[in-house]
């Protein structure tokens, strides 16, 4: 069945969407609002047009109109020539201070190269002054003591020795007597010049009461762990058989008399340890920052020895890696921590490095910093490795001892 409408058939309807409707309405306001745009910028012409024709409008029958027009011309140019010179000075100003910034940056950065420079100079002079003084206290010890204990590194005796200052000692007035103290067994078997000690300073921490062990009661083939002895025990070892040596030298025709005895030695070799040992106390103060010990001091063991300390001095000129291995400069003064880092490589083994800083292996300098320095976390701007921080750990690392490193005896050598 059909539905019934009421519309009427063969029309439609004039209605339209609403989509269309809105999109209509919108062309027709754009429209509108480009003829507004159009007639404001005819307008703004026409003014312009009737205020230059104002300007200029000068009647035909005007006897002095050319005279007046070409007036008005030489005056419009010399506005237009006036603000051309204008900006031309303007431009000249802004170079010209661009220049003095320029010159001020640059005599900037000169001072800042001509004061570092002159900071250097005088780290060096300051060095210098404090090596001539420390080298004048050696002397005093040498003169005033009748023992000279000369304190070896254990980690390269033979480097440690002065050969011409002992020459120096021996020549001096009086029956002056050297004792080398060091702590490798194979070492003392090879120094056959002075007397020479094993010794093992006290690494307890109280003030007072420092424990002291023996061990030369051993036989040489019941020492055979000796060296874990010497490492495993923070008891001091030696320091007897160190003082019976001290207190024979004492006797002058089978009697006992007061003997003073000079400590020297290159830095950090343990000097202010050892008279702590041999005086069971904290009688010197102890730290791995070079240049710790000023001055000398005087400490009474017993009624019979009088110890002497004084700070440490590189005697012989060695090159400029060793001398920074040596542990004379702190690590924050030193201006190119890479360079003994070098040295360092040549002495130790690359299994020890690739252990202690687990990293990977490396075939020269700059990759073995480049790999501590990703390990240790030490990165500048942009994630680029800071080689000079991972040296100065390195450099922390071996003046503190965490890098295991020893010279072989020579007669271990000849036996390989």
């Amino acid at each position: 069945m059909a539905k019934f409408t009421n519309k009427p058939k063969g029309r439609t309807s004039k209605r339209l969407a609403l989509n269309k409707k809105y999109k209509i309405e919108k062309k027709v306001k754009q429209h509108h609002k480009k003829l507004k745009k159009e007639a404001r910028k005819m307008s703004a012409l026409g003014q312009i047009k009737k205020t230059s024709s104002k300007e200029i409008g000068i009647p035909n029958m005007y006897p002095f109109k050319k005279n007046v027009i070409e007036t008005l011309k030489r005056k419009k140019d010399q506005e237009e020539q006036e603000k051309k010179i204008q900006k031309l000075q303007q431009k000249e100003e802004l170079d010209l201070n661009l220049a003095e910034v320029k010159s001020n940056l640059y005599e900037t950065k000169a001072q800042v190269v001509v004061e570092e420079e002159q900071i250097k100079q005088e780290n060096l002079t300051q060095l210098t002054k404090e090596h001539k003084k420390y080298i004048t206290q050696v002397k005093k010890v040498a003169e005033a003591a009748d023992i000279l204990l000369i304190i070896l590194d254990a980690r390269d005796p033979l480097a440690c020795r002065c050969k011409h200052l002992e020459r120096e000692i021996l020549g001096m007035p009086g029956d002056k007597k050297i004792i080398l103290a060091m702590q490798m067994h194979g070492w003392l078997i090879c120094e056959r010049e002075f007397a020479t000690v094993l010794f093992k300073a006290n690494t307890q921490q109280q003030q007072s009461n420092l424990s002291s062990a023996s061990i030369y009661k051993k036989t040489l083939s019941q020492r055979q762990d000796l060296a874990d002895d010497l490492t495993s025990s923070s008891k001091a070892i030696g320091a007897d058989k160190l003082l019976e040596l001290i207190k024979n030298y004492s006797k002058n025709d089978g009697v006992k008399s007061s003997v003073t005895v000079g400590v020297i030695g290159y830095p950090n070799v343990g000097k202010s340890s050892v008279i702590n040992s041999l005086k069971r106390s904290k009688a010197c103060a102890v730290s791995s920052t070079p240049g710790f010990t000023k001055g000398l001091q005087e400490v009474v063991i017993d009624s019979q020895v009088k110890i002497i300390d004084c700070p440490g001095v590189v005697f012989d000129s060695e090159n400029k890696e060793s001398t920074l291995l040596r542990n004379i400069i702190k690590i924050e003064q030193i201006e190119d921590p890479r360079e003994p880092i070098g040295e360092i490589l040549k002495k130790v083994s690359k299994n020890e490095l690739l252990l202690l800083y687990k990293i990977q292996t490396f075939n020269n300098l700059n990759e073995f910093l480049c790999q501590v320095a990703l390990a240790r976390g030490k990165l500048q701007k942009g994630g680029i490795p800071d080689l000079d921080c991972a040296a100065r750990i390195v450099l922390q690392d071996w003046n503190q001892g965490k890098i295991k490193y020893f010279t072989v005896p020579p007669n271990q050598i000849e036996q390989e």
